[in-house]
């Protein structure tokens, strides 16, 4: 039930009320408007989730005067919660005139979900692939677990090469009950083994069909972020963490007269020779207050996020990184929506080529060799990363359905974007940012196993 219905309801009970009182007077007054007392909060359709992490997501208790705004802040936060596909809100009347009951009614959904699924195939890694699983409401409690890997086994050519893999877990506490505080606790960890071509051209033409005598830069990463914060607002976090990783790095020469390219934008001139270590700061705040996880259409998203990393904390790359996203989702007639979205990023200093911008993973699709990473794992052949990012897109979504046995809502996704990327402030775009403008067309579907994506964006940067 929306919100002015509530009012709605909440007027027809002072009028049920006053009819069971004294006959109207002669002149009609001036209504006057009642304020309701909340003497009960009740949650209808709960199977899976305990009572009370549910009331620790509520903008107003019992005792309370009713208020509306409070009452669609808390089905918002809900909703954007991942445990409830759908969640309705009504009053009914209380033991005594003035006193209301209100109602939650939920519908529950599967909280393990696929937060990942990857299939693709590259000249330099015939077929790799990944699953990801996220358990947003473990044991009922509201705690976050999630999981990752992708596996892509020996490069082209180098059977006895090391296998590239990435490996990646985090453990989250949404709101962390300590001294009556909206605390927010995380953790993170991540294993990884890639990589990266250091051809002269990002096509690495001159070793088409035998990369495996291409230079490469050969490297590793373990680590983990331990993450604290707090809630300003129902729907914002201001979070603060320290990163912390191990890395090791090597250079191939390769065979050929092409030889390691000194391209100071390719990875292989980005990372220290050796075993280095990265440590560094970070902070976050982000600001959501859409309708909907999977297809909103009312409502803001807000992130902002920075890296600073130094020597002083131990590391050995001096460095800060900052990004910064913005989404606002609107409403068009007949159930549509408009998605507008930018985003604008800049590193400064000595950071690793991982903390920097990779075009592709930006864009719907790319022309030439790069195409997106897969948990920060790159197998194309084209290893540019910029320092410097601007994107605007915009999507419109028309929907399809909105109730299924297993797919649940479906709509089709239409999409452009621009993006510019560079590698010093003041330089063009480099070669794998050379096309701004990409486009997709996608068909969305939520089930209970998780949101699938079919994009033909996707199965363009394959070909293209």
């Amino acid at each position: 039930m929306s919100i002015p219905a509530l009012a709605a309801l909440a007027i027809a009970l002072a009028t049920a009320a006053d009819a069971r009182g004294a006959a109207a007077p002669a002149e009609p007054e001036a209504p006057v408007a009642r304020r309701y007392v909340v003497e009960q909060i009740r949650f209808d359709g709960l199977t899976r989730t305990r009572p009370s992490e549910v009331r620790r997501h509520l903008s107003l208790a019992e005792g309370e005067l009713l208020d509306e705004g409070a009452v669609l802040f808390s089905r918002l936060r809900l909703l954007q919660l991942g445990w409830f596909s759908r969640v309705e809100t009504r009053l009914e009347r209380g033991s005594a005139r003035g006193l209301v009951v209100l109602v939650f009614d939920f519908t529950e959904r599967n909280t393990l979900v696929v937060s990942d699924l990857v299939l693709g195939s590259t000249g330099p890694q015939p077929v790799y692939g990944g699953l990801g699983l996220s358990q947003g409401n473990f044991m009922g409690l509201g705690l976050a677990l999630s999981g990752a890997f992708v596996y892509g086994g020996a490069p082209a050519d180098q059977p006895l090469a090391p296998a590239r893999f990435a490996l990646r877990g985090a453990f989250f506490d949404p709101d962390l009950a300590l001294a009556r505080l909206p605390l927010v606790f995380g953790v993170s960890a991540l294993a990884l083994h890639g990589e990266e071509l250091a051809c002269a051209d990002p096509e690495c033409s001159a070793f088409r069909g035998h990369y495996g005598s291409a230079p490469r830069l050969r490297y590793d990463r373990m680590g983990g972020e331990l993450t604290f914060g707090i809630r300003p607002g129902p729907f914002e976090r201001l979070l603060a963490g320290y990163r912390l990783e191990r890395v090791g790095a090597e250079r191939i020469e390769g065979a050929g007269a092409a030889g390691l390219s000194t391209d100071p934008h390719l990875a292989a001139a980005q990372l220290r020779v050796g075993r280095t270590w990265l440590s560094a700061l970070t902070g976050t705040y982000d600001r959501d207050t859409r309708n909907d996880v999977f297809f909103p259409t009312d409502g803001t998203r807000l992130a902002v996020n920075v890296v600073l990393g130094s020597q002083a904390l131990g590391g050995d790359y001096e460095y800060s990184r900052y990004l910064l996203q913005l989404e606002s989702d609107h409403e068009l007639p007949g159930g549509h929506g408009l998605r507008l979205s930018g985003a604008l990023g800049a590193v400064q200093g000595d950071a690793p080529f991982f903390e920097r911008f990779y075009p592709a993973d930006f864009a719907y699709f790319s022309l030439g060799p790069a195409i997106g990473r897969a948990l920060e794992l790159n197998f194309s052949t084209d290893s540019r990363y910029d320092s410097y990012l601007a994107l605007l897109g915009a999507e419109w979504g028309v929907p399809l359905w909105s109730s299924g046995a297993f797919f649940h809502r479906g709509y089709l996704a239409l999409g452009a974007r621009w993006l510019h990327t560079a590698a010093t402030a003041r330089a063009g775009r480099t070669p794998a940012s050379r096309t701004p403008f990409s486009g997709d067309l996608a068909l969305r579907l939520d089930t209970p196993v998780g949101t699938f994506n079919l994009s033909l964006g996707y199965a363009l940067d394959n070909f293209l």
